[in-house]
C-alpha cells in the first residue's frame, strides 16, 4: 500500500500526464466536447419537436441539426463580414480620428502642465494604438472563423449522433441499479448543465440585443458588430463581459468622443450587472455548487488549455471534473474545498 505522501506524489503525476494528453488531444477533443454540449442544449428542441408536433425522432433530430446548422453558420459568416467591412475603417478614419483624440489629449494636459510626463510615457499615437497590430488580430480572429466553419461540419455530424442515441442512451441508464449513487449525481449534473446552457443562451441573446440596441442608438460605428461580440463572449463567465466591453468603448471614444465613451462604458456596466448579477442568478442559483473563484480560474486555465473553445466549455466542464472528484474516495476531499454549497439540499431527479 501506498503512504499517503506517495499517493499524494502519484495523483499529482498523474494529473500532469492528463494535463499534457490533454494539450495533445486537443483537435480532436474539442469537435467532440462542442457536439456533446451542442446535443445536451438542443435535445430540448428535438423533444419539443417529437412531444407537441409529432414528429418522428430522425425527422426532429433532422431539424434540430439544420437549425443549429444555420444559426452557427449565420453567426460566424456575420463576424467574418462585419470584421472585413472594419479592417478598411480602422485604415482610414479610425485612425485619423485616434490620432487627433491624441493631439488633444497632449494639448489638454500641456495646459495643466502634464504634457512632458506624458508623452514620455506615451510618445506616439501608435504606442496606444497600433493599427497594424489591431489588423493582425482582426486577420487573426477571421482565421479562427474560417476554422470554425470548417470544423462546424464535424461538430454537427457527431451532434447528429449523439441526439440519435439519446432514448438510447437514456433506456441505458434506466436499467442501471437504481441504488447506484452517481447514477443520480450524473443525471443531476447533465439537467444542470442544460439548464446552465440554455439560460446563458437566452441571457447572452438578451445582452447581445441590449448592446447592439444602445451602440446603434448612441451612433457607435459597427453597433451590430459589438452586440454580436457581447452575444458570443458572454458565454465566458465574467472574463467574456470585460474582453467584450474594450473595443466597444474604445470605438466610441475614438469617433464619438469622451462623452459617448462614458455612456458606452456605464452602459456595458449595468448591462453586465443586471444581467450576469441579476437575472442569471435567479433563474441559476447555485446548482453546480462550485466556488466562484474556481469558475474563473477553471476560465483561465481551459482558455491556456484549448484557448477560446476551452473558455466556452469551461463550466460544463468544471461541473463534470467536481461530479468525477466527488465519487473518488481519494480525490472528494478536492470536491469539498472547491465547492460552493447550494441554497438547499437537492433530491436526485427522476430519470426522463
Amino acid at each position: 500500500m501506498l503512504g499517503n505522501g506517495a499517493r499524494a506524489m502519484f495523483v499529482c503525476a498523474a494529473a500532469l500526464v492528463i494535463i499534457l494528453c490533454l494539450k495533445q488531444v486537443q483537435a480532436v477533443a474539442i469537435p467532440i466536447l462542442m457536439a456533446g454540449f451542442l446535443a445536451i442544449i438542443s435535445y430540448s428542441v428535438t423533444g419539443l419537436l417529437r412531444r407537441y408536433l409529432h414528429f418522428p425522432h430522425w425527422l426532429a433530430v433532422t431539424f434540430t441539426v439544420a437549425f443549429d446548422f444555420v444559426v452557427l453558420y449565420a453567426v460566424a459568416s456575420l463576424i467574418q463580414f462585419l470584421a472585413m467591412d472594419m479592417k478598411a475603417t480602422l485604415q482610414g478614419e479610425f485612425s485619423q480620428r485616434f490620432t487627433e483624440l491624441y493631439n488633444d489629449t497632449m494639448d489638454w494636459l500641456g495646459n495643466i502642465g502634464l504634457e512632458e510626463s506624458a508623452r514620455a510615457i506615451v510618445a506616439s499615437p501608435q504606442d496606444v494604438v497600433n493599427v497594424e497590430k489591431v489588423l493582425s488580430i482582426t486577420q487573426a480572429v477571421t482565421g479562427q472563423i474560417v476554422l470554425l466553419l470548417s470544423t462546424c461540419t464535424l461538430v454537427l455530424i457527431v451532434m447528429t449522433f449523439f441526439l440519435g442515441e439519446a432514448p438510447l442512451f437514456l433506456r441505458n441508464l434506466r436499467a442501471m441499479p437504481a441504488g447506484a449513487k452517481w447514477k443520480g449525481d450524473f443525471l443531476r449534473a447533465l439537467q444542470g448543465i442544460q439548464k446552465y446552457l440554455f439560460i446563458k443562451t437566452l441571457s447572452s441573446v438578451a445582452t447581445g440585443l441590449l448592446v447592439w440596441g444602445m451602440c446603434a442608438g448612441l451612433g457607435v460605428p459597427f453597433a451590430f458588430l459589438w452586440g454580436v461580440l457581447a452575444f458570443v463572449l458572454n458565454y465566458i463567465p465574467t472574463i467574456g463581459s470585460i474582453v467584450a466591453a474594450v473595443p466597444g468603448i474604445a470605438m466610441a471614444l475614438t469617433m464619438n468622443g469622451w462623452g459617448c465613451a462614458l455612456l458606452i462604458a456605464a452602459g456595458y456596466l449595468f448591462i453586465n450587472c443586471a444581467i450576469g448579477n441579476g437575472i442569471e442568478p435567479l433563474f441559476l442559483g447555485k446548482q453546480f455548487g462550485i466556488a466562484t473563484s474556481v469558475v474563473i480560474l477553471s476560465v483561465i486555465f481551459w482558455g491556456w488549455m484549448w484557448g477560446p473553445c476551452g473558455m466556452f466549455l469551461a463550466v460544463p466542464i468544471s461541473v463534470l471534473v467536481k461530479l468525477a472528484l466527488e465519487n473518488s474516495e481519494d480525490l472528494s476531499w478536492v470536491a469539498r474545498i472547491i465547492s460552493d454549497a447550494p441554497d438547499k439540499p437537492q433530491e436526485n431527479p427522476p430519470i426522463p
